[in-house]
């Protein structure tokens, strides 16, 4: 997906939003802020993403502040509430008429514990609202289709406490062999190696990295080894916003599974805020 100037804002608010939670020094939350405005002053948006310019405002931050996960306290703090409503997740799953249809929503479900477009929701209710809400785009019966046939799966994962979710969906494809993916390195709430492993991932999936912007913590997502990759798989499961950003435009046989939050996403996949999506 390309960058749109409606983006420009955002990063804005998400570089005082992780200056605010790295440090309570207001000084150092203005140098950040004021080095984030500098860089995008002079950074071109020809050819960008908007993960591109994300990952270099975030790295900013980090490095102003010198606190590496600024939103350590709130990954963890949603880690655990998604834990404790797994039980309740996998007997919402039992009890309907269609598992993979029921844990493919509560996947979706989860995608709106995402601090990127905000940082105000109710996770609770959206469960509710979900379960019921029709697709937006509705390619679920494709995807069915390809999952029953498929050995190979790579599920491309988000953030923090959704991957609960995920595991929810991946419990459901019990015989495939799983790749999952996670960030590398911490930025905003993306889950890395270890939330996969603390909500449960590395029992049901091979576990691999991409980069967050940072050297040494995975390839890039729109390198060619990682595309690659992408291409091996004989279906791609990729969650949430970012990764539909990043990868919209690349030829490969992926499902983009998300709940719309963004308006310039909104724009480009042609649905509407709150919209939940399955497109192939």
């Amino acid at each position: 997906m390309k960058i749109y100037l409606d983006c420009i804002p955002c990063f804005v608010r998400q570089a005082l939003e992780a200056s605010k939670m790295a440090t309570g020094d207001k000084t150092t939350q203005e140098k950040a802020l004021r080095k984030v405005l500098s860089e995008l002053g002079k950074t071109s948006l020809k050819g960008k993403i908007p993960s591109d310019i994300a990952h270099k405002i975030h790295r900013i931050v980090r490095k102003v502040t010198g606190n590496n996960d600024p939103y350590k306290k709130l990954k963890d703090e949603y880690n655990r509430k998604a834990l404790k409503l797994y039980p309740n997740l996998k007997r919402m799953v039992a009890r309907s008429k269609d598992r993979l249809l029921t844990a493919t929503k509560l996947s979706i479900a989860g995608n709106i514990i995402d601090f990127g477009p905000g940082s105000e929701f109710d996770l609770e209710k959206t469960i509710e609202e979900v379960l019921v809400q029709d697709f937006t785009i509705n390619h679920y019966d494709r995807l069915r289709r390809e999952l029953r046939k498929s050995e190979k799966i790579m599920y491309l994962g988000d953030n923090t406490g959704e991957i609960v979710f995920d595991r929810i969906l991946l419990e459901e494809l019990k015989g495939k062999k799983i790749t999952f993916v996670v960030k590398g390195g911490p930025i905003i709430n993306d889950a890395t190696i270890e939330d996969a492993k603390f909500a449960g991932i590395d029992k049901i999936a091979e576990i691999k990295t991409v980069s967050n912007g940072e050297p040494r913590t995975g390839p890039e997502r729109n390198s060619k080894g990682f595309i690659n990759l992408l291409k091996s798989a004989d279906v791609v499961i990729s969650k949430g916003q970012g990764n539909y950003e990043a990868l919209s435009e690349v030829n490969a046989n992926i499902f983009f599974l998300l709940k719309v939050k963004c308006p310039t996403i909104a724009r480009d996949i042609g649905v509407k805020i709150g919209g939940i999506v399955v497109k192939g």
